[in-house]
């Protein structure tokens, strides 16, 4: 018998090496074409555009926003072409942040307010069916706000917003190509005055985060938003490549 043969029967005693099986990397957020619809923030009212910081992150996407600082002059018509405008550019995920704020404290008419809110949603599941994928926030209770920038009779009090956030989750679940993000919780220690931790370690004043006014982020704020949502989807979608979204810290 030769060393071979001998070799091929100790081999074929012991078994091969399994094959190894290739694991699936989980869902990824298709980032070749990213659209901003929203409001204020998104438009980069105190702080940074969304435009500009998607831009400067996402160097391997095309991004174009249409958020818009006069969404709150007429929030069903004005959501409506946002969306119109985002499916046109065919994007492939539309960041929808702030977009249903002003359905919630466009009016203190709680029948307008669940007419504007189920409109509004009716325009994401018309940017959800074009086959992009949507990230939505939950509405946040702002009652830090300067008087002249939203009139506290506008701003609903918290079991009308907490059923309004209700129907945005309801929304979401169960839909593919959505990620909800939790703005309202992540907002949450600056209404109680309390600190948002920004990196390891570091916290700071939640009010060192917005403006003047009271309501829109700066550009730390606007930073600090982007990249929890940034660890959010590399979470929920870990397909998704971790360079694809690189937000950069604005300088003190």
């Amino acid at each position: 018998m030769t060393w071979f043969a001998v070799l091929v029967g100790v081999a074929a005693c012991h078994g091969s090496a399994p094959t190894p099986v290739a694991v699936p990397p989980g869902p990824a957020l298709p980032t070749a074409r990213i659209a901003i619809v929203g409001a204020s923030v998104s438009a980069g009212f105190g702080g940074t555009p969304f435009g500009d910081a998607f831009t400067q992150a996402a160097r391997g996407s095309v991004i174009e926003s249409q958020a818009d600082v006069l969404l709150f002059r007429d929030p069903i018509g004005n959501s409506a072409k946002q969306i119109d405008a985002a499916i046109a550019f065919k994007a492939t995920t539309i960041v929808a942040l702030d977009f249903l704020f002003w359905d919630v404290y466009g009016s203190p008419d709680p029948q307008w307010r669940e007419q504007a809110l189920a409109a509004g949603l009716a325009q994401l599941e018309r940017a959800r069916a074009s086959g992009a994928w949507v990230i939505v926030g939950d509405i946040p209770h702002v009652v830090t706000a300067a008087e002249w920038m939203l009139p506290r009779s506008q701003v609903p009090d918290a079991p009308s917003l907490a059923a309004l956030n209700a129907k945005i989750v309801a929304w979401t679940q169960g839909k593919d190509h959505v990620l909800f993000v939790p703005f309202a919780s992540w907002a949450e220690p600056l209404a109680a005055g309390g600190e948002i931790e920004i990196a390891p370690g570091e916290k700071v004043p939640a009010t060192s985060l917005v403006a003047v006014d009271g309501l829109h982020a700066n550009a730390l704020g606007v930073w600090t938003l982007l990249d929890r949502l940034d660890r959010l989807i590399e979470t929920s979608l870990p397909g998704t490549p971790k360079d694809a979204l690189v937000f950069v810290r604005p300088k003190d």
